[in-house]
This record gives C-alpha cells, sequence and structure tokens, in this order.
C-alpha cells in the first residue's frame, strides 16, 4: 500500500512539473517527450512517466501516437477557433447557472480571489516576456471560481479540460505586442458578475476569450494542419 501511494506521489510531482513547464513554454510545442530522457530528469521508474504522460494527454496539453510516443500538442488555427467555440458554449452554460445559483459566499470568493490577481504582478521581474507563474495560477482560481456554482461537476470537469488546453495557447501569445489590459478585463467581468448581468457578462466573457485567436493570428504565430 505504501509502495502505490508514494508511486501516485511521484506521478503527480512529475505531472504537474511537466504540466507547468509545457504551459509556461519552456517546452514548445510539438517537442517530443521522451520516457528515457524524462526518467533520467526526475530520477523515477518508467512507469511513473508514462502515467504522467498519460495524464498531460489525457488533459489535451499533450499528443500520443503509436508509432511516435508522446510530444506536446502541436498549435494551430482551425484547433483554436475549435477550442474558443467549446469554452464559449459550455463556460458561457456554466456562468449562466453560476448566476443564478450562486449565493454571498460565492461573490465573495470571487471578490477575494480578483483581489489577489489585483495584487499579483502578471509578468516575472527577472524577464518582463515571461508570465509570472503565481499570476497564471491565481489567472486560473478567478476563471474557475466565476462558473463554480453552477452545480454542475461534469460541466465543470470539460471547462477545466478546455481551460489547460487554451492555456498552452495563451501562453504561447506572449509577449503581447498590443495594448490589452488583462487587469481591466478581468474587472469589469467581475463587476458584472456581480451585477448578475447574463447578457453583459457573456459577452464580456466571449470577447476575453477571443482575444488570444486575435493576438496569435495578428502575430502569425499560427499554421493551419
Amino acid at each position: 500500500m505504501s509502495i502505490r501511494n508514494g508511486s501516485l506521489t511521484l506521478t503527480e510531482s512529475v505531472f504537474s512539473q511537466l504540466r507547468a513547464d509545457i504551459l509556461s513554454g519552456q517546452l514548445s510545442p510539438g517537442t517530443p517527450l521522451m520516457p528515457a530522457d524524462l526518467r533520467a530528469r526526475f530520477n523515477v521508474s518508467i512507469a511513473v512517466i508514462r502515467e504522467a504522460l498519460t495524464r498531460l494527454a489525457a488533459q489535451g496539453l499533450a499528443n500520443q501516437t503509436p508509432n511516435h510516443g508522446f510530444a506536446v500538442m502541436t498549435l494551430s488555427e482551425s484547433d483554436l477557433k475549435n477550442i474558443i467555440e467549446a469554452r464559449r458554449i459550455n463556460e458561457g452554460t456554466a456562468l449562466q447557472l453560476a448566476i443564478s445559483k450562486g449565493d454571498v459566499l460565492w461573490e465573495s470568493n470571487i471578490v477575494g480571489i480578483h483581489h489577489q490577481l489585483e495584487q499579483t504582478p502578471e509578468f516575472s521581474r527577472d524577464n518582463n516576456f515571461r508570465e509570472n507563474d503565481e499570476w497564471s495560477k491565481i489567472h486560473g482560481k478567478f476563471h474557475y471560481a466565476l462558473i463554480e456554482a453552477c452545480g454542475n461537476p461534469i460541466l465543470l470537469d470539460i471547462c477545466n479540460r478546455l481551460w489547460n488546453i487554451s492555456e498552452l495557447y495563451r501562453n504561447w501569445s506572449l509577449p503581447r505586442e498590443n495594448n490589452r489590459s488583462a487587469a481591466a478585463e478581468h474587472t469589469t467581468l467581475m463587476q458584472a458578475v456581480l451585477a448578475r448581468d447574463s447578457k453583459r457578462v457573456l459577452e464580456l466573457y466571449n470577447s476575453h476569450i477571443k482575444l488570444t485567436i486575435d493576438i496569435l493570428i495578428e502575430n502569425n504565430k499560427l499554421r493551419d494542419k
């Protein structure tokens, strides 16, 4: 039993580190994820590595093919448009449900996390072109807090998976050569949610997530399959 628990702990550690490396861009799209190399890096068994890679694939952050093993997912304009459409449908539904069901504790949680987001530098102090890891974590918590009160765990799981995939695209769009203000977008979105203005929330949210496409296309970073 202790071996099993230890294995799960190792798998979680490897998975979390690889996920962070992918989302931060340290492992770029299409990079092969070689089990032997990763085994040496993390000093764990091949079984642990394969379990971690399988979890990455399940979250949409890695691809697995029979003849080529695992690799960081590749990016394309058509895939991103499909992801954004899926987010618009699923997260839009979750937002509407949360607005209708959320209580004062839900509202307080949103306000609290938004305050943390405002007080955390978006970019690394050492590198203005690299997103601050702490800000990225709080950013994810903020978006999840908006829909958490929807009351549908399956819908939340779908939204979480779509978030993980789109985060790779969003991080890859950095540095952002435009006048976008994520802080202002988040504040306006929060205010509309607290006002229970479903129509306004959906308009703001759709615009917020669509900007990732616009930035990547504008900077010519995407190539279709």
